[in-house]
C-alpha cells in the first residue's frame, strides 16, 4: 500500500517520523508533565523513543499509515506527535500529544479536526476511536467538541482509561 501519512492545517503538518525527529520527540517524551497521561504515564527514554521512531516507520511503510511528527507549518520544528494506531483489539485510535510549551494554543483541536478529515476522506474510516486518561479534562473537552460519544467508562477494565468513538459528521 502506498504510505498517505500526511495532511496539513492551517498552521501544522503531520507527516511520518523521520530519523531526525529523535532528538525533538525525546525531549518532549522525557518530561513528566506531557506524558503523564500517555500510556502508562511514565516518561519514554531516548533509547524507547528511537524504537517508538522506527515502529511507527515501519506501521507505515506496512500499512500506509500510522503515527508520526506534527510540525509547525511555518518553521518545520516538530511539536508533537499523532496519528492512527491499529491497536490488536481492533478499531483505528487516534493518538496525539504536544510539547507543552504549544498547549493552550488551539493547535490540539486543529490538528484534531485534521486527523479527522484525513481519516474520513484519506482512509475511508468510518470510525475511529480514543483512549483517554479521566483526568484528562483538556481531551476530553477536545473529542466531545470535535463529535466523539462515549462509548466505555472504564475501558478494558481500567477505571481510569475512557473510549470515546467518533460519531459520523453532520450532513
Amino acid at each position: 500500500m502506498k504510505s498517505c501519512n500526511q495532511f496539513e492545517t492551517e498552521r501544522l503538518r503531520f507527516r511520518t517520523f523521520e530519523p531526525g525527529d529523535l532528538e525533538a520527540l525525546a525531549r518532549i517524551n522525557a518530561d513528566p508533565v506531557t506524558s503523564r497521561y500517555v500510556g502508562d504515564g511514565e516518561p519514554l527514554s531516548r533509547e524507547l523513543t528511537r524504537q517508538w521512531i522506527e515502529n511507527s516507520r515501519q506501521n507505515v511503510a506496512r500499512h500506509g499509515y500510522g503515527t508520526g511528527a506534527v510540525v509547525l507549518r511555518e518553521t518545520g520544528e516538530l511539536i508533537g506527535w499523532s496519528g492512527i494506531a491499529r491497536p490488536e483489539e481492533g478499531g483505528e485510535e487516534i493518538l496525539y500529544g504536544f510539547d507543552r510549551a504549544f498547549w493552550g494554543r488551539g493547535f490540539g483541536t486543529e490538528l484534531l479536526e485534521g486527523l479527522l478529515f484525513w481519516a474520513r476522506k484519506t482512509l475511508d474510516l468510518d470510525e475511529v476511536r480514543a483512549t483517554v486518561h479521566r483526568d484528562n479534562a483538556a481531551s476530553i473537552a477536545m473529542l466531545e467538541r470535535a463529535g466523539f460519544a462515549l462509548a466505555d467508562d472504564g475501558y478494558d477494565g481500567d477505571p481510569e482509561t475512557l473510549l470515546y468513538i467518533s460519531l459520523p459528521p453532520p450532513v
